[in-house]
């Protein structure tokens, strides 16, 4: 005969581990989804420093600022929307040019670390999930020798909620992992990205305000 108690339970733990792994898996694809938009992104507001700096410093000492603007309009990208602000506020004194700089800067590098946290939020947040999932396949094991007692128990049944428990584990480690390593990595380019931003800014701020001197 078919012991109904039994089969419900393994259709309920058939269907909530499968939640679990649904849930991981989403999760996955999401923590994708960032990390490919986000290395995209950076790659667009990335800009050739050399030549723009080269560029621009020649446009600065002939005091021909609409060219130095025009410049960093058609280049486009991160460092140049922060130069452009600057360059049109080349006749301002040091602390004007550079506090006009430092809030585009804060709200550039803002888009640059949207969605970023994500990726942190879900390396903490999958081994969770799958630690759950493997807290209900201990639960359900333990159900299933306590209802068919220790003369029926089935090493299968028994066999299979251990097997699904350490399945989550491992899917939630799977996804966890990579969501470190991409974070990390993301960090890492923000990182040298901002301090090139930091570097030029600051070259740039020192041309426009020994410009004549420079011209001269």
């Amino acid at each position: 005969m078919i012991n109904t108690p039994i089969v419900i339970a393994s259709m309920q733990q058939l269907f909530g581990y499968n939640i679990i792994l649904f849930v991981i898996g989403l999760c996955s694809l999401v923590g994708l989804t960032i990390f490919l938009e986000r290395i995209f992104y950076l790659k667009r507001a990335e800009t050739d420093t050399n030549s723009l700096i080269i560029s621009l410093r020649q446009s600065i000492r002939e005091g021909n600022m609409i060219q130095a603007i025009d410049t960093c309009e058609k280049t486009g990208g991160t460092l140049c929307a922060i130069l452009k602000v600057g360059l049109t506020k080349h006749y301002r004194a040091r602390t004007d040019i550079e506090s006009a700089m430092e809030m585009s800067g804060l709200s550039e590098i803002a888009k640059l670390e949207k969605n970023a946290k994500i990726l942190s939020i879900l390396a903490h947040l999958c081994p969770l999930i799958g630690l759950l999932g493997t807290v209900l396949g201990f639960i359900q094991a333990f159900s299933e020798m306590r209802q068919t007692g220790l003369v029926d128990i089935s090493a299968t049944r028994i066999g299979e909620a251990m097997e699904y428990a350490l399945l989550t584990t491992a899917a939630g480690l799977a996804v966890a992992i990579p969501c470190v390593i991409g974070y990390n990595y993301l960090v890492s380019r923000l990182e040298t990205f901002i301090l090139e931003i930091q570097i030029t800014c600051a070259e740039i701020v020192d041309l426009l305000i020994h410009k004549e001197e420079d011209h001269y």
